[in-house]
């Protein structure tokens, strides 16, 4: 038994056993295995909700709301969350989340009759996720030895992408097609009992757990709040570092719109089925990773705000050419491929086009997001750099609510390629101040 006066932090590191190496830790398995299940269901159920929605409501509108009810939760949960998960033992975390998100999946069948029960059932299932992640996360230091920390991390990196792979593209529209939407939030049910049971075998904390009173709680509330402040002033003192930051965040921006449009896209434009938007995520993701191993030896030859201006012209070009496969100008495009490739029917014949442009939509993403993260590492001073990404990304996540809004409301208004093409223009226009700035910066340097 420790002595009541060591500090139980120590006393847990003194009486946790040396872990084994990492590929014969049974307890780093548990999780990673836990992590790629919970993963899987987790991509899955993003595109399961965007089609459920689609098919109840066939509004552009409802899908952006449907969005947004997955992004409010981390804006006012993601941050407090991790100071929650500080003080709780981590395995109870990880086990009531699995078992709680296994409850709330079921809550898409039974609660599917209005968008208003949706979307609670969506904001309940996203708020308890806030505080599955960092419990994960936490957890890997506490399960394996100091040199397999690396690897480890990269493991569940590599899981991370793989499941977006097999979730969202592969095994979910496979289930909706073969079956229907219910029988796959069935599944993800499944998956997240399975995940459950495997966290379940991690080892409890040893560390007493801390009782917070509310006056504690309100000074721990302040102090994060002023470390947001103190990021958020560090990033907007810095010319180069604020512009990096507005540029990743316009990427991740983009994600959620073109979940958005991306059904009714697949179901007006290309005359598919709402789960067929695979079509054009599948080659972005493809894309992003040809052009994630090609960025270290174009790193060499520009410089980074060249490569994100580059990125930004890219992705501006290809949403203009995504909004026009069907609309005005697009004849030439689209009976120009339609030669090239052999097909017959009208989605046959446009499902390539848009593969071909979505390709270049994960080319320019990735030579956005990159470059900009490594600009603003380079540039804030090490010892912020936690709190500094912390305010990134809740800035990404509160900057995309109000196009959120607007741009389901103007798409039911305008229509889903008008929408898609006044937000390539809006790119263009960013690229070209993001030049312009970059110019009169290189001048006053001189």
């Amino acid at each position: 038994m420790p002595d009541d006066t060591v500090p139980a932090e120590q006393a847990a590191a003194a009486t946790t056993p040396v872990a084994p190496p990492i590929f014969r830790n049974h307890h780093f398995l548990a999780l990673w295995a836990a992590q790629a299940t919970s993963q899987v269901a987790q991509n899955g159920i993003n595109l399961a909700l965007l089609v459920l929605v689609q098919e109840r409501t066939h509004s552009p509108a409802a899908v952006s709301l449907t969005v947004l009810s997955f992004i409010v939760p981390s804006v006012l949960f993601g941050i407090l969350a991790g100071v929650f998960v500080d003080r709780m033992d981590k395995k109870v975390i990880l086990v009531a989340t699995n078992a709680l998100r296994a409850c709330a999946v079921l809550g898409y069948i039974f609660f599917d009759q209005t968008l208003g029960l949706i979307l609670m059932v969506n904001f309940l299932f996203a708020t308890i996720s806030q505080f599955f992640s960092p419990a994960e996360v936490a957890s890997i230091p506490r399960l394996v030895r100091r040199e397999d920390l690396l690897t480890a991390n990269s493991l569940f990196n590599l899981t991370f992408n793989a499941t977006q792979l097999i979730g969202f593209i592969v095994l979910t529209p496979l289930i909706i097609k073969l079956f229907d939407v219910h029988a796959f939030f069935v599944l993800a049910a499944i998956l997240y009992v399975l995940a459950a049971i495997l966290v379940s075998l991690l080892p409890r904390e040893r560390a007493r757990l801390t009782i917070v009173s509310s006056a504690e709680s309100q000074r721990i509330i302040l102090s994060i709040w002023a470390e947001i402040k103190e990021g958020w002033a560090i990033l907007t003192h810095d010319r180069t570092s604020s512009l990096a930051m507005a540029q990743w965040t316009l990427v991740t921006t983009m994600v959620p719109l073109l979940a958005v449009v991306g059904p009714a896209f697949a179901e007006g434009v290309m005359k598919a089925r709402p789960e067929d938007m695979v079509f054009l995520f599948a080659p972005a993701g493809i894309g992003m990773i040809v052009s994630t191993t090609l960025l270290n030896r174009l790193a060499h030859r520009f410089a980074k705000q060249t490569l994100i201006t580059a990125g930004l012209v890219i992705l501006g070009i290809s949403l203009l050419l995504v909004a026009s496969a069907k609309t005005g100008g697009s004849y030439l495009l689209y009976n120009l491929l339609g030669r090239v490739i052999d097909t017959s029917g009208l989605v046959m014949e446009l499902i390539p086009i848009i593969m071909v442009l979505a390709f270049f939509l994960g080319i320019a993403a990735a030579l956005i997001n990159i470059p900009s993260t490594t600009i603003i590492q380079e540039r804030c001073p090490a010892s912020f750099r936690g709190r500094i990404f912390a305010v990134q990304f809740t800035v990404a996540n509160a900057a995309s609510i109000v196009p959120m809004l607007l741009v389901g409301g103007i798409a039911v208004i305008i229509g889903v390629n008008k929408t898609i093409f006044l937000t390539g223009l809006l790119i263009l226009a960013s690229a070209a101040v993001a030049w312009r700035v970059r110019v009169r910066g290189m001048r006053n340097e001189e």
